[in-house]
């Protein structure tokens, strides 16, 4: 009891000397800069400390022409000002200055940045200034015209208290640079007039095509930003005009936002001051007159920018092909080359072994280099006429804006299906000429327009659907008339947290209908594979720097944990609180995927650091075993093809990892992967300097590289098999093709056929080889009057895979599940009761809760992956199931699977199982944390009773 009460005493001491103790503001102003009366840092700066020194409990220091001469200066600061010259010439980003503030960011020091200084070129300063700040004024991304804002109304804030709505004329910059996932909170927003918008006061001058684009649209002019770790940031983009200070809204604002970054309490009022007009000319830089307008920069040409010393050409290609190192048992071979394409962001494989690609040369057009081919990029279609393994014959299958730096295309016979965000096309070529002739919108509305975590490719499955995903920029979709996307289950296809949040993964008719959200709560999940059992495989990229990307079994309606299911707060706010208790740094990465709280499917692999990008199954038999039946993916940040040969693990899977390809060229970036028909593997190289990312170090159209590589045994010739789609026989024989866009014909085709197709897909069904068993059952299945014999037939297979694949079909074909659940529900294999307890989601059959318990009870409470799939199962029907369950096991429910059930379950039923656990005594501090938790995904009575039962006992 004694420590007890010490430690409350010293909690009260630590308070009242918190509040007591002066907070202390250090303001560093600019060098002199602008014309007279613009940008008066030193005036501003001197100004507001006078203001600061009116009231009580701020302390504040001003250092004039930059940065301190020593920094020592920031010894003791709560929160630190810089009001300076932003972009290159930003003090935060000379010397050492970015290590000084992130030493001062790591103990809670406040950072605020008014006008120029939210600039800061985003190579250098602009990663750390979205982590403090929450973004930054990107250079020809942003903007930043003359114009009169009206704020119209404010914000409940602390910056905002005693402030009213005003408006003022001022150098307001907008369309910030804000981090995807930061929780920023407008200060001031207004909306710019279309006048304003065409930047004839911005500099560079205007317009700016995404900036007109985006007419009507408010914008956000200053924004506070509450950091993971505690401290605060700020950003301000006015102070152009240093009359504005004079203005008693304008003024107690920037001095509210100084209070509230070093933690003071703003005053109800905000923070009084006045000021007279003899007080606002004080400390004015001698500038003399105003100097007379300076021209507009002139852009470079296109022949000056980037990096003009590296390599170009085919024989400069070749030359490259002597780095790289392919695994043992396979060679790569150049199979085209710059001129024939540049830039290739994502690639397919027909069935005649064409390779297609789509180019980004226009990547990033806001960027300084612009719009770099004004006719819009390009699909190319590159073909060898000759046989001898190189692309002799380029075709430009369709160019135009509306495609630039397109990332995904899909090949489905004379349709070919390219994502760019906001849209999804079909482009068809009507007339077998090689060219699209006709253009139709499949989806649009997808935002991410010229980014990276936006709409990515599809691929057709072996069920006949169409799967694609898009990352956490695209947030939602619309139908190609402008109406929202409704899924299967009447929720509208948005990231708002209703239930879905950041990337997703999709499956839909080739038409578009019966549309289905998969899985979701990805970072950027690039593109999804898909096997012939119909098992989603794809990658997550890390948030930048924390060396997380992972690889995925995408488990059906699965959340991956991107951000807090309940709060959509990022992993930053969980790793925060984890390391506060001790997390160590290797635990890190669980904390990016949230796979600490109940409801998150667990991770396949963890692969570092990287910039992960195209993904397929290699279902061949021409590349050496190790590479057969496995994930093949492109990693661009390591420079890497590799393989990931997986087994079954529980009810999911382990990996390891093999690597395809790889090189010691620094400009090897592979984008893309795919499966040729003669089954060699075609990987398409971005070839850049960097990955990506908004940017590239290749911005001359006329030397811009690309390049495209075959892999397969070494002396293998490329050879396509002979395709005859006119009979069932051949068309069996084209299904078992490990090329995509050749399956595609074949299923096509045979469900023509209907019923003349039956005897040669059964065949096929009777293969030794499972996987086309599976895509023979697949077939089968759309074949009226076929689906029920087809499941029954799966179900009794001795393959665990091809009784997955039955309860698919069953489950797709809305069939009666039940009495094949209730048999599958004691099958010996783990991953067949997984897909049992997946299809149970939503089913209120009255013996689904019984079928569920039966599952539950072989819980090993090991195996997170079953445990997940109990939870997906139980999904609105919490409570009957686990009621169900807690019938079965009886008294017997506190074991390590019984506990392990009780926090996952989402029953109000578990929360005072959750108080037992918890209050027991062999249950670790740890483990007391994860169970408390777990109390936060149960709502109802039963909950806030248990909170107060722990409150009383603890």
């Amino acid at each position: 009891m004694k420590r007890f009460w010490l430690i409350i005493s010293g909690a009260m001491l630590l308070t009242c000397t918190s509040v007591w103790a002066d907070k202390r503001i250090v303001l560093i102003a600019g060098k002199p800069s602008h014309g007279p009366g613009d940008h008066e840092f030193r005036a501003g700066a001197l100004l507001l400390k006078k203001c600061l020194d009116q009231t009580p409990g701020i302390q504040s220091e001003v250092y004039t022409n930059g940065w301190p001469a020593d920094n020592h200066a920031f010894d003791g600061a709560d929160a630190v000002m810089i009001f300076a010259d932003g972009g290159g010439g930003n003090p935060a980003i000379v010397q050492d200055h970015l290590q000084v503030l992130a030493g001062l960011i790591k103990k809670g020091v406040g950072l605020g940045c008014y006008h120029y200084a939210v600039e800061i070129p985003k190579d250098k300063g602009g990663p750390e200034f979205t982590d403090w700040l929450g973004g930054f004024y990107e250079d020809r991304w942003s903007t930043n015209p003359h114009w009169e804002a009206d704020f119209q109304s404010l914000p409940e804030h602390p910056i905002t208290r005693g402030v009213s709505p005003f408006k003022i004329t001022d150098e307001w910059y907008y369309n910030i640079r804000f981090g995807a996932d930061n929780k920023i909170t407008p200060i001031l927003v207004a909306k710019p007039s279309d006048e304003t918008r065409q930047g004839k006061s911005s500099s560079p001058r205007g317009p700016y095509p995404h900036i007109v684009a985006a007419s009507g649209r408010e914008e956000v002019l200053s924004w506070a930003f509450e950091r993971p770790d505690g401290g605060r940031g700020f950003g301000f983009t006015g102070g152009h005009f240093h009359k504005n200070f004079g203005n008693e809204n304008f003024r107690k604002l920037v001095l509210n936002s100084l209070y509230w970054l070093a933690k003071a309490e703003v005053p109800a009022k905000g923070v009084e001051s006045k000021v007279t007009e003899e007080e606002l000319q004080a400390n004015l830089d001698p500038k003399g007159q105003r100097p007379a307008a300076t021209p507009a920069p002139v852009a470079k040409p296109t022949s000056q920018l980037g990096n003009q010393n590296h390599p170009f050409g085919p024989e400069s290609a070749e030359q490259d092909m002597k780095k790289m190192i392919p695994a043992d048992g396979v060679a790569a071979t150049l199979f085209a080359s710059e001129p024939m394409l540049s830039n290739p962001t994502d690639m397919d494989v027909d069935s005649k072994g064409r390779v297609w690609i789509t180019e980004g040369v226009n990547y990033r057009v806001f960027q300084k280099w612009g719009t770099l081919r004004p006719q819009g990029d390009r699909i190319v279609i590159l073909e060898d006429t000759d046989g001898d393994g190189k692309a002799d014959k380029s075709t430009v299958f369709y160019q135009g804006p509306e495609i630039n730096a397109a990332l995904g295309i899909c090949v489905l016979g004379n349709k070919v299906i390219v994502s760019r965000a906001p849209d999804v096309f079909v482009l068809t070529d009507t007339d077998g000429d090689g060219k699209a002739d006709k253009v139709e919108k499949m989806f649009t509305g997808i935002k991410g327009v010229d980014h990276d975590h936006a709409v990515h490719a599809f691929v057709f499955g072996p069920d006949g659907k169409l799967y694609f995903n898009f990352g956490n920029a695209g947030k939602e979709i619309k139908r190609g008339d402008g109406s929202p996307v409704i899924d299967i289950e009447g929720k509208v296809v948005s990231d708002a947290g209703k239930p879905f949040r950041q990337g997703m993964v999709f499956r839909c008719n080739v038409d578009g209908s019966d549309f289905e959200v998969l899985a979701h709560n990805f970072r950027n999940n690039y593109e999804v594979a898909i096997d012939s059992f119909g098992t989603l495989w794809q990658s997550d990229n890390d948030d930048d720097g924390n060396k997380g990307v992972r690889i995925n079994y995408v488990m059906e309606h699965g959340n991956f944990g991107y951000t807090d299911e309940i709060t959509g707060s990022s992993w930053g706010d969980a790793w925060k609180k984890g390391s506060a208790k001790g997390a160590k740094g290797d635990d890190k990465i669980l904390y990016e995927w949230h796979s600490m709280d109940p409801g998150v499917v667990p991770n396949l692999l963890n692969t570092g650091g990287g910039s992960p990008t195209g993904i397929a199954i290699y279902e061949g038999n021409l590349l050496p075993a190790v590479f057969q039946n496995q994930i093949l993916h492109c990693d661009a940040g390591p420079r890497v093809v590799r393989a990931y040969p997986t087994s079954p693990s529980g009810a999911g899977y382990s990996a390891t990892i093999t690597n395809l390809l790889t090189s010691s060229d620094n400009w090897y970036r592979p984008a893309d992967v795919c499966v040729a028909p003669d089954g060699s593997v075609f990987i398409a190289d971005w070839n850049d300097a960097g990955v990506g990312g908004h940017n590239m170090a290749d911005q001359d159209v006329n030397k811009m590289s690309g390049r495209v590589y075959r892999v397969a045994p070494p002396g293998t010739a490329y050879k396509i098999p002979a395709l005859d789609l006119s009979n069932a026989e051949g068309c069996v024989a084209a299904l078992r093709s490990p090329n995509q866009a050749t399956r595609y014909l074949a299923w096509t085709k045979l469900q023509e056929m209907g019923g003349k197709a039956k005897s040669a897909l059964n065949k096929m069904a009777k293969s030794n080889e499972p996987r086309m068993a599976a895509r023979a059952f697949y077939a089968l299945a759309k074949i009226d009057g076929n689906v029920k014999s087809t499941v029954e037939t799966a179900l009794k297979s001795k393959d665990s895979d091809l009784r997955i694949t039955g309860i698919r079909i069953a489950h797709q074909s809305n069939l009666d599940l039940i009495p094949y659940l209730k048999k599958l529900s004691k099958d010996e294999s783990a991953q067949v009761r997984r897909e049992v307890a997946i299809a149970l989601r939503h089913s209120t059959y009255a013996e689904a809760a019984d079928i569920w318990a039966t599952l539950a009870m072989q819980h090993d409470g090991k195996d997170r992956w079953y445990l997940e799939a109990l939870g997906i199962g139980a999904d609105q029907q919490d409570e009957a199931f686990f009621n169900a369950w807690l019938k079965k096991v009886g008294n017997d429910w506190n074991t390590p699977a019984g506990r392990d059930i009780i926090w996952r379950s989402r029953s109000p039923k578990a929360a005072p199982l959750l108080v037992k656990i918890v209050n027991d005594k062999q249950t670790t501090a740890s483990d007391k944390d994860r169970y408390i938790r777990s109390l936060d995904f149960i709502k109802g009575p039963e909950k806030d009773a248990a909170l107060l039962e722990l409150l009383g006992t603890n």
